[in-house]
């Protein structure tokens, strides 16, 4: 394998690389949930753990499986909000639902949580590419190298002229930002996979702030990858 190419790609069936669908931890994630989950009392109140109130939220519960399924993948607040909206409850009442704590039962219907796919949407996964990095970004400080060091990624970046003639730390920030979420938008670079896109913004704010050198390597090879006109899911990272 060379330094440029692409195992992720390479490993794909020949209808993943003409399709080029989106990778994403969040699929592996969707696909360790449950299809659907009958609550009783205890899984109930387990549910309701990290809460004052006795409403069961859809958030709540899903926030429950996440941590109760994939308890070492961590998740920004969009992506559980996009987890979020793969569940929906399925309730049956007789008359009315009774939650008796002092008999510890859940009575007078049913409850389920159910998940609506077992994969995620293309176009949820392409509204999330590079979210991550690009809030890195809007946290990252400029000292007076750090000046320079945000013109060279500009340079590399390309359609920030403007942010490269200022001296403001704060303008160079916005216009990195603003170049970055343009160019997630458009996929310009044909990133498809959403833990690498997030990357992007992670290497420049570590770069510009403190001078992280396998940062900034890293951040010129998937460049250098652009050129090669092919979808990117991975690279060999400098660590």
């Amino acid at each position: 394998m060379g330094v440029f190419d692409d195992k992720k790609f390479d490993e794909l069936d020949w209808i993943s690389q003409a399709t080029e669908p989106i990778d994403s931890k969040m699929n592996e994630v969707l696909g360790l949930m449950p299809e659907s989950l009958t609550l009783d009392f205890n899984l109930y109140t387990k549910m309701l753990s990290n809460s004052y109130g006795l409403d069961l939220s859809l958030e709540k519960a899903v926030a429950y499986c996440l941590n109760e399924y994939s308890p070492d993948v961590n998740l920004s607040w969009d992506q559980k909000n996009v987890m979020r909206d793969m569940f929906e409850f399925q309730i049956n009442v007789d008359e009315a639902l009774i939650l008796d704590f002092e008999n510890g039962t859940l009575s007078g219907g049913e409850i389920k949580l159910v998940k609506l796919a077992s994969t995620m949407d293309e176009k949820v996964l392409e509204s999330l590419l590079g979210k991550e990095g690009i809030m890195a970004v809007s946290s990252m400080y400029c000292t007076q190298a750090g000046l320079s060091r945000a013109n060279e990624i500009m340079d590399l970046l390309g359609n920030c002229e403007e942010g490269m003639r200022t001296r403001s730390d704060r303008r160079k920030r916005r216009i990195i930002q603003t170049r970055l979420t343009n160019l997630f938008k458009a996929n310009e670079w044909n990133i498809r996979d959403t833990e690498l896109a997030n990357k992007v913004g992670f290497w420049i704010r570590d770069y510009v702030s403190s001078g992280n050198l396998a940062a900034f390597s890293n951040f010129c090879r998937l460049k250098v990858m652009t050129h090669k006109n092919q979808p990117i899911y991975s690279m060999e990272e400098v660590v």
